[in-house]
């Protein structure tokens, strides 16, 4: 570690403290690299301090950091025990601190900013929990989303609430970001009915000329936006008074309406009257979120509201990772467009191409200016 790093680490994580005044610098712009949970717990020494060297080659402003999900965390917790990840559980270690600890700083002693995520998605405790497991419109049963009822009446928002008070006061983040919070097709158990029949006063679900249930209802729709909505304000009440952004993922339109992704209950227009800002998707390996090109969210979205809207770049591809020519072509697009907040994930699928394009694009790291 460089003096530099010694001095900026000091002052980054002194109690109370607003970090170092020498930020990594990008021409303005917010340039993130997304840490997934399988870097953040790595078995391997060496993985931490090797994402942190190519954070220094790429100039990346800021990291996000997965803090893992909501049955499955990433550090030890009295209050959270039952959820604790088997990694935690096995060393006590705490994974989050430990990655702060090691991004936070530049080599030449300049703070990134740390955004702490939050995935929604249930993995284990559905296998435990079935009764709070979303069923689709065939009756199928979930194994990472749970239902809209879990959500409001079993005890999911208030953990989720818990959980992000927490992470504010262990680690005192730049943001928290919320991740996968959505009910695309999981909505239709008889708990969820009832809801249903609250919001909407209908004795029975909108259905098609067939007579099945009609998932594409405008109203089924907005009932899942409203649902998604309601848990995003009760989380950003517990961030009243922080100074910590609250941040949330959604999915890229697939079709001409650029309202959001209704159908998933992410309507952007409802969700920015609660977040500060919204990372639009832009995964081109998968079909449900690459429909449009970094250049076309931009125009669609940024360019509307440029502090309400970044673009997040996804790597994941059928064959495995993104090409480092799509993911070239993809961060191009986003500096014709001047996109302000812009992230790439995750750091597992980056192999030394994906690197040498960030490196390309996104520039020299810019030294620390010199204090008198």
């Amino acid at each position: 570690m460089t003096a530099a790093q010694q001095q900026c680490l000091a002052t980054a994580l002194a109690p109370d403290s607003q970090g170092s005044r020498s930020t990594v610098g990008n021409a303005g712009r917010s340039r993130v690299v997304n840490i997934g949970f399988e870097d953040v717990t790595s078995a391997d020494p060496t993985r931490i301090p090797d994402i942190a060297r190519q954070l220094d080659a790429v100039n990346a402003t800021g990291v996000s950091i997965s803090v893992g999900r909501l049955d499955w965390i990433g550090f030890p917790s009295s209050e959270f025990k039952d959820w604790q990840s088997e990694e935690v559980a096995r060393t006590g270690r705490d994974y989050v601190r430990e990655a702060i600890d090691a991004f936070i700083c530049s080599e030449s002693g300049q703070r990134r900013t740390i955004s702490l995520n939050i995935d929604t998605l249930l993995g284990r405790e559905l296998a435990s929990r079935p009764d709070i497991a979303g069923i689709n419109a065939q009756g199928g049963v979930s194994k990472n989303w749970a239902s809209i009822s879990a959500w409001k009446h079993k005890g999911l928002t208030g953990r989720l609430e818990r959980l992000v008070s927490d992470l504010i006061l262990r680690y005192s983040p730049d943001s928290i970001n919320i991740t996968e919070l959505m009910f695309p097709s999981y909505t239709f158990s008889e708990a969820d009915f009832h809801d249903f029949q609250e919001y909407s006063g209908m004795d029975r679900w909108p259905l098609s000329a067939d007579g099945t249930i009609d998932a594409g209802s405008p109203l089924i729709h907005a009932w899942r936006s409203d649902a998604v909505a309601s848990i995003m304000s009760r989380v950003a009440k517990r961030l009243d008074g922080s100074g910590v952004q609250l941040t949330m993922d959604v999915r890229s339109p697939v079709n001409e309406d650029l309202r959001g992704r209704l159908d998933s209950g992410q309507d952007y227009a409802q969700l920015l009257e609660i977040v500060d800002r919204l990372n639009i998707w832009n995964f081109q390996g998968i079909n449900s979120t690459g429909y449009f090109t970094t250049g076309q969210l931009a125009e669609f979205f940024v360019d509307q509201d440029s502090s309400g809207f970044g673009i997040e770049i996804g790597l994941w591809d059928k064959g495995g990772a993104l090409s480092a020519t799509t993911l070239e072509h993809e961060l191009r697009l986003a500096e014709e467009h001047g996109v302000p907040h812009l992230s790439i994930t995750p750091t597992s699928l980056m192999d030394e191409p994906a690197w040498d394009t960030l490196r390309r694009i996104w520039g020299s790291p810019v030294p620390a200016a010199s204090e008198n």
